[in-house]
């Protein structure tokens, strides 16, 4: 395949780069574009606030504690008469109300309270009492006595009857607000790669671990984790915890909550009481995991590096050799289903291990990242970043589940089809724009740069700068072989148009390397 040389080096520049290439007007850190000659820092101030009640009297303000007092019923009499008045609601509005529609004035998002659940359809199959995909009953298919194999069970709490689940129950509502009890679920008939967890998939069970001073008073030993079964003669037995689920003084913490939160609701119970998501706390206080050689932020990969206690992946643990055409055992490995990891004598013993590590894992990775965050100031020394997390990505973590939930809803058909045509047309203009730009820096090679390309863009952006963990100096020039037909047209022509005027320039240096095909 004919190719060429592509050389991308870094520039220095007195102007700021365009809003329509970066949108960086404030950071926390400077921007640095760097050249072999010279520098520019661009500082930027980063203004942080915390907010108020409007109802609180500035701190210069000389009104008394009973005029605080009258101050705050009158704002809050004067809201509840705007809530309540629709011609101020509608007032200078385009778009209003129509009889008979969704949109109530004062409660405006009433209309999607129930949005993010499974079909009727769906969610009457789940929950139907008598025997079913989810309730099977001694004789049926797949049905298995599971007493003995339970009773097996060492340090964890098994919980199948509503009896136990009072019991346990009791404990958890009388215990210390203080604690946090991660929680973890498992779930069947979802097949993520195909659909994501909103509406979808119904919930086998429920891991909980409160630490390791907590009992759940069924005779386990003390620091167990709790199991809640919720298939067959267990079915149903989920919803015993709905009030504990939902009540906001008992702080629950999970490794990807929004997966967890939407099984849950799909079960008619809404968490809350929201403690924080190891995979948030762990992004926070290293965003490089993804690029420095690191497993990521999955609860496998983050349990083996923060806590040495790696969690193994189902295919290593439940995993059956697929069987060839011949009978024997073949390379490619299946994970059985999970109705009937729980179901089967042969998995359920170590799926329960499996279940109940999620949740041991998600608390001792929460007080591993809150000890670290800790350790990382914030804004000044008496603040640091687990104050940050607490204060504001752990409260916009449920936020983001509340729009998951809700979802947007769109004209796929039409509309979204016209926005598509429309949005290849733009990202063809801004990527020229962004070429024409970039040659202007550097010449012709601008005009051949990859966007889609982030080691090019690196060169071309910080080329020079220091790197944070090795503390070298990255290259400010690098040559890339492209091939012939993905250089664009236009950066040909720059090319010959450049290497004329070398000729003009200099007759006895013949062609210019930089239009040489590969």
């Amino acid at each position: 395949m004919e190719s060429r040389g592509t050389q991308i080096g870094s520039y220095h520049t007195e102007q700021s780069i365009p809003s329509t290439i970066f949108s960086r007007t404030q950071q926390s850190s400077p921007f640095r574009t760097r050249s072999s000659t010279s520098t520019t820092i661009i500082n930027s101030k980063f203004r942080r606030n915390r907010f108020f009640s409007s109802n609180v009297p500035a701190l210069h303000s000389t009104a008394s504690p009973t005029a605080i007092d009258e101050i705050s019923e009158t704002t809050s009499t004067t809201e509840e008469e705007r809530i309540n008045n629709k011609d101020d609601l509608l007032e200078g509005l385009i778009s209003k109300p129509v009889e008979g529609g969704n949109w109530v004035p004062g409660a405006s998002l009433d209309w999607a309270t129930d949005f993010g659940r499974r079909s009727p359809e769906y969610d009457k199959l789940c929950r139907e009492e008598e025997s079913s995909f989810y309730r099977l009953a001694p004789g049926d298919e797949g049905y298995f006595d599971v007493t003995d194999i339970d009773s097996q069970m060492h340090n964890v709490t098994i919980v199948r009857t509503k009896e136990q689940a009072r019991i346990v129950m009791e404990k958890l509502m009388n215990a210390d607000p203080g604690l946090f009890h991660a929680c973890d679920t498992e779930v069947m008939d979802i097949k993520l790669k195909e659909v994501g967890p909103v509406g979808n998939g119904y919930v086998t069970c429920l891991s909980v671990y409160s630490g390791p001073n907590f009992d759940y008073g069924l005779g386990a030993s003390i620091g167990s984790t709790l199991w809640i079964d919720n298939l067959d003669d267990a079915h149903g037995i989920l919803q015993e915890f709905k009030p504990w689920m939902e009540d906001e003084r008992f702080k629950k913490i999970w490794h990807n909550y929004g997966f967890d939160r939407h099984v849950m609701w799909n079960e008619g119970i809404d968490c809350r009481g929201f403690g924080g998501d190891t995979m948030h706390m762990a992004r926070l206080q290293d965003t490089s995991r993804m690029k420095n050689g690191g497993g990521g932020y999955s609860l496998e990969a983050l349990t083996a590096e923060l806590l040495n206690m790696r969690k193994r992946p189902m295919k290593e643990i439940f995993g059956v050799a697929r069987i060839r055409k011949d009978g024997t055992p073949g390379s490619l490995v299946d994970v059985p289903p999970i109705e009937v990891l729980q179901r089967d004598p042969e998995f359920r013993k170590n799926f329960i291990i499996y279940s109940c590590y999620d949740a041991v894992g998600t608390w001792g990775l929460h007080q591993r990242l809150v000890a670290m965050l800790s350790k990382m100031e914030w804004i000044s020394k008496d603040t640091n970043l687990f104050d940050y997390y607490w204060d504001n990505m752990r409260e916009f973590g449920e936020v983001l589940t509340d729009m998951e939930r809700r979802g947007i809803r769109v004209d796929a058909k039409d509309y979204l089809a016209s926005v598509e045509v429309q949005a290849r047309k733009d990202r063809k203009e801004h990527l020229k724009k962004f070429r024409q730009w970039a040659a202007e820096k550097i010449g012709p090679d601008g005009l051949a740069i990859n966007p889609a390309s982030a080691t090019q863009l690196a060169t071309f952006l910080f080329g020079g700068s220091q790197n944070i963990k090795t503390k070298e100096l990255t290259e400010d020039v690098r040559v890339f072989k492209v091939a012939r037909e993905e250089v664009p047209e236009d950066a040909i022509e720059a090319y010959i148009e450049f290497d004329e005027k070398k000729k003009e320039q200099n007759p006895s240096k013949g062609m210019s390397s930089f239009i040489c095909l590969l």
